[in-house]
Formats: C-alpha cells, sequence, structure tokens
C-alpha cells in the first residue's frame, strides 16, 4: 500500500471517493434491512439481512474503501498508513449520511424507516451493560467482516463459492444484530435526539470492529511465522 506522501491528488481523490461510495451501499442496505423488519415481522429480520449483503457484495465486487474491511490489513498495512482508517471511515459515515437523508425526504419515511431506526438504537442504548455488550458484539461482526471480504481470496483455493463467502458472514452478523460502526450511524442518524452515550458507543463499536477484525490476519501471521522457523 502507498504512503500518503506518494499518493498523488488524484488516487487521494478516488480513495476518497470509494470510502463514500461504500457508505452509500452500506445505506442503501441498511435501509432494505430496516425496511424488511418493519413489513414482514418475524420473518423481516431474516429477510433484512440477507438484503444487507447487497452493501458488502457491492463493495468487493468494485473495490471501494470500507472501514471495517480495511482492518484487516492493520498488521501488514505500516504505522505510515495508519491515516488511511480515519479518512476512510469518515467517507463512510458521510456516504451513510447521505441515504439516510435521500430515504428520509422519500417514500421510506412514511413507511415507517425512521421510527424503526430510532427504536433500534434506543435499544442498544438503553440495554443494561450497554457499552460491554457494545464492544462485544462489534468484536464478532469484525471477525464476520474479515471473513467476509477474504473469502474472495481464499475461497476459490478450496473450490468453494467466493459469492457465498462474501454474503453468508455479513447475513450472520446482520441477522444477529452484532454491531458494525459504520451501519450504526444509520441508526443514528434517525435517533433524533442527543444522547451523551452515543461517542462512547461509537468508539466501542470502532474499537471492537477493529479487535475482532485483525484476529483472523493476526492467526495467518502466526501461521506464516511458524513456517519461516
Amino acid at each position: 500500500m502507498k504512503e500518503m506522501q506518494k499518493m498523488t491528488k488524484a488516487e487521494f481523490a478516488y480513495f476518497v471517493l470509494m470510502a463514500f461510495s461504500s457508505g452509500v451501499v452500506i445505506g442503501i442496505g441498511g435501509v432494505a434491512s430496516l425496511l424488511a423488519n418493519k413489513l414482514f415481522g418475524d420473518a423481516g429480520r431474516l429477510i433484512g439481512a440477507l438484503l444487507f449483503t447487497v452493501g458488502i457484495y457491492a463493495i468487493v465486487m468494485f473495490e471501494m474503501k470500507l472501514f471495517t474491511g480495511m482492518v484487516a490489513s492493520i498488521p501488514k498495512m505500516g504505522r505510515k498508513n495508519f491515516w488511511q482508517l480515519p479518512v476512510c471511515f469518515l467517507g463512510n459515515i458521510v456516504g451513510v449520511g447521505v441515504v439516510a437523508v435521500l430515504a428520509y425526504f422519500s417514500p421510506l419515511k412514511d413507511m415507517g424507516i425512521v421510527n424503526q431506526a430510532s427504536n433500534l438504537m434506543l435499544g442498544k442504548l438503553n440495554a443494561k451493560f450497554w457499552y460491554l455488550r457494545a464492544f462485544c458484539s462489534s468484536i464478532l461482526c469484525g471477525a464476520l467482516i474479515t471473513l467476509s471480504v477474504w473469502s474472495v481470496k481464499y475461497a476459490p483455493k478450496k473450490s468453494l463459492s467466493a459469492t457465498l463467502g462474501v454474503i453468508f458472514p455479513i447475513a450472520v452478523f446482520a441477522f444477529c444484530g452484532f454491531d458494525h460502526s459504520v451501519a450504526n450511524m444509520l441508526y443514528i442518524y434517525y435517533l433524533g435526539q442527543w444522547r451523551w452515550e452515543i461517542i462512547p458507543y461509537c468508539l466501542l463499536s470502532i474499537a471492537g470492529n477493529v479487535v475482532g477484525g485483525i484476529i483472523l490476519p493476526l492467526i495467518y501471521l502466526l501461521k506464516e511465522h511458524i513456517k519461516t522457523h
């Protein structure tokens, strides 16, 4: 990966655009998931989880930049490239924000997605030991995200479907309701009120996604170390 000082303005602009685009498709998947949960009752949770996968599928297919996907590269990224993570995250949440605004002023608002998102976020913030739940939940999400994005590289080696490898872990984390630091922003935008817990909740979700996301890469680094010694 390139160091910041070696990245041209055009390359940097493209990086930001890909981060923004990731946020857009995550936001679209999130809106679709909210609508499914609102319309289909208990079955909506599963339908919504499947619909949410459209975001990660598009990100992997078009090589967009998603914060939780980039986390897997941290062990080999090098400190001079760490700047890419916060830049990517900011691009992601701006993209989600644009979708939130567009959906708000569309017929989807009348279909209940705003109330659905607000109630979901309030449930997270009002839960007992919410800080512990946020961190643990986001660790599990981070691990599944890495499993998803790495499937493109490793699934074909095992004669497995890369498409299923990408989609299945995402459907699992969405169905279980694990915390994705970028997707959570959609619910926060629709919360409609300020709560002091929002900032620590976001920080814990980011930290958990990082911890969970680097587990598999660290295991592979250990494997490589054992082979060479």
